[in-house]
């Protein structure tokens, strides 16, 4: 007998083994891959929305300087705004219902929505108001008709669900 080389058996052994390794491998390898780009998707879906809020954020409580305060059935572009045009917003809830498509679509496959409602404070719990109709002038922020928070929230998801619904929230006061 000769030392040189393989037996069949050990062939059929070493393709056997592969056999069952192979399909086990590259299973692991597609789920580490689809995990790899869904967190990165997450890490995105993120990143745009902190983008978004801080934007908003950076506006003004509503658009008068005083209350009372924008009727929550009127949220979205005032009178000389345009809800496709960003730069024409000076107020959080503006975002709502905007069309701008630097704001919607930061880019491909991504989309973001904002929502904003009037919140109160009762005891350290936040409730929402629902629709708001008028907004009288505060005095201790307990009624829902005082208007003296807004909850805005940032969506943001992607088109292949990779990534589906990232959020933030935040609470903005009038004063």
């Amino acid at each position: 007998m000769s030392n040189k080389g393989m037996s069949l058996i050990e062939l059929i052994v070493v393709i056997v083994v592969l056999g069952f390794s192979v399909p086990v491998l590259m299973t692991m390898w597609s789920d580490v891959s689809w995990r790899s780009v869904r967190s990165e998707s997450l890490a995105d879906a993120a990143f745009f929305a902190q983008q978004l809020m801080e934007e908003i954020k950076s506006k003004s409580f509503d658009h008068g300087d005083a209350a009372p305060w924008t009727a929550s059935t009127s949220f979205g572009a005032e009178s000389g705004e345009n809800s496709n045009d960003k730069r024409t917003f000076n107020d959080v809830d503006d975002y709502v219902g905007c069309a701008d498509i630097s704001v919607t679509t930061p880019v491909i496959g991504y989309t973001r929505a904002v929502t904003v409602d009037y919140m109160r404070l009762s005891g350290n719990t936040w409730q929402g108001c629902g629709e708001v109709s008028a907004c009288v002038e505060p005095t201790d922020c307990s009624s829902c008709s005082e208007c003296c928070f807004k909850r805005v929230q940032v969506s943001v998801s992607r088109s292949n669900n990779l990534a589906s619904d990232v959020s933030l929230t935040t609470i903005v006061g009038a004063y």
